[in-house]
């Protein structure tokens, strides 16, 4: 990927300045011929109506793993977009030769709001816990539902942007593996889908806003090969593979895009190149449709 100077890209973001890489839309993503046709009206047909389109997950940088498919939906259909971001990212890393100062949530959270704006989307970034490297050291994934939980109900915080949003669909990553087997990953998706619950019941009163039902929920998978002989793969059927090749903004297909908006994240340098250079040869989104009413996965559920 030819390099651009921070001021082209914070000045020019929009322009794709001297795109020439795969995005990390389906990092990893080795079965890409899966026959799989969408359950229901797939996701362009969605987008295509107009669909307000909302993604929840733990960590600021997250988005990169399948921001294709949103920049697709602000970006080419000009719909409405909405990040939730529970973390600020302090267990991350700080990569920038300066160092991050006053601190690296601090810094992230900046960029967390530059790449927004580079989707158009709006943003509401929380401060809930962030576990650092290794994964050895992180608290359980009920463990860790526990300490959120402390800090401010996650549920019901999301039921009421849900409410106050009002998307027709909210995507996020699959609640048992998360894409990499991260448990914040898992978590984020359990109290968004509870949330989901919670906006759609007219008993749940969260001030004045009046319940709202979200249509479509997707989880974005990674069905790696690797991943799969591993065993560290996101298990359940995908319901529809996306082509991450499509327009979408200024003759930029939309793996294009999330490439160069992924150099927002400075402080990821390592984890962003990594998943820029692995992407390369993947041009699919893994995704899977469920109905978070009948399919419940309590984010209490104790593991080992």
């Amino acid at each position: 990927m030819k390099k651009i100077s921070r001021r082209t890209f914070l000045t020019k973001g929009m322009a794709i300045a001297g795109v020439g890489a795969v995005a990390p839309a389906a990092v990893l993503n080795g079965c890409a011929s899966i026959p799989v046709k969408p359950s229901g009206p797939g996701i362009n047909a969605i987008l295509a109506k107009g669909a307000r389109v909302m993604w929840v997950a733990a960590h600021p940088d997250d988005e990169a793993l399948v921001g294709a498919i949103m920049a697709k939906s602000s970006l080419y259909y000009k719909n409405p977009l909405y990040f939730m971001v529970l973390t600020q990212g302090e267990g991350g890393e700080c990569c920038l030769p300066e160092g991050c100062q006053p601190d690296l949530p601090t810094i992230r959270k900046t960029e967390m709001a530059r790449v927004a704006k580079l989707y158009r989307a709006e943003l509401q970034q929380e401060s809930y816990f962030n576990a650092s490297l290794p994964v050895s050291s992180f608290p359980k994934r009920h463990e860790m539902a526990q300490i959120w939980t402390d800090h401010k109900e996650p549920g019901t915080l999301i039921a009421r942007a849900i409410r106050t949003f009002r998307p027709n669909l909210l995507f996020s990553f699959a609640p048992i593996n998360g894409f990499t087997g991260h448990p914040e990953h898992q978590l984020a998706s359990r109290f968004a889908t509870q949330g989901i619950r919670l906006a759609a019941d007219p008993a749940v009163k969260l001030e004045n806003l009046a319940a709202h039902k979200v249509e479509y929920t997707y989880y974005g998978l990674n069905k790696s090969g690797l991943y799969s002989l591993l065993g560290r793969a996101d298990p359940g059927a995908v319901t529809e593979v996306w082509d991450a090749r499509q327009p979408c903004v200024n003759g930029y297909t939309c793996r294009d895009v999330v490439a160069r908006f992924s150099r927002a994240h400075e402080t990821q340098a390592r984890d962003m190149g990594n998943l820029r250079h692995m992407a390369r040869m993947f041009s699919k989104v893994y995704l899977q449709r469920d109905d978070p009413f009948t399919n419940i996965h309590d984010p209490f559920e104790k593991v080992k």
